[in-house]
């Protein structure tokens, strides 16, 4: 199964349309090394239809220049959420937190993603939400997971160590994964 056949699947299976983006096709996606697992798309997402960094929001602008600080290139990344359809307001104008439910709903579709990944080296899981599918990723994966900050405004502006913290996270799975 392919990215595109996955994105199909979970609409049919829950009922949804645009409400679960695709990925974006600028981004390696199945030829991927590195999948950074969000938590759940934003209203940005939802309205550009992908999960991209290029999407017009602070976190996705933060997570781009992350990325490319560390010098991390987009042919080498799939991106993709824990719970991957919207889970915000009817007004498709502010996302809430992922709960317990939310997560395991979701995780089930990792992995048909992930056999989707035959050269998959590293999951990064990014921010709480994320993490709470590290042990599910632990059971169907010998990739490396590593961890690091939600690239989110309220994340970053709440800690100041966050940006480099995310940039030795992304710099030690560029150098040495």
């Amino acid at each position: 199964m392919n990215f595109t056949e996955l994105v199909n699947r979970i609409r049919y299976e829950q009922n949804l349309t645009y409400e679960v983006p695709g990925f974006d096709s600028q981004n390696g996606n199945e030829s991927a090394e590195f999948l950074f697992l969000l938590e759940a798309p934003g209203p940005k997402a939802v309205k550009t239809g992908q999960i991209s960094f290029d999407n017009p929001d602070p976190t996705a602008r933060n997570f781009r220049n992350q990325l490319e600080t560390a010098g991390i290139t987009r042919e080498k990344i799939a991106l993709w959420n824990t719970v991957p359809w919207y889970i915000g307001n009817n007004e498709g104008t502010s996302i809430r937190a992922a709960n317990h439910a939310d997560v395991l709903a979701g995780i089930q579709y990792l992995e048909p993603l992930i056999a989707a990944m035959p050269k998959l080296r590293c999951i990064i899981l990014v921010g709480g939400a994320a993490r709470r599918a590290h042990i599910f990723l632990s059971s169907i994966t010998s990739a490396r997971i590593v961890s690091c900050h939600h690239t989110s405004a309220r994340v970053m502006n709440s800690n100041p160590d966050a940006v480099e913290e995310n940039l030795k996270v992304f710099r030690f799975i560029q150098q040495s994964i």
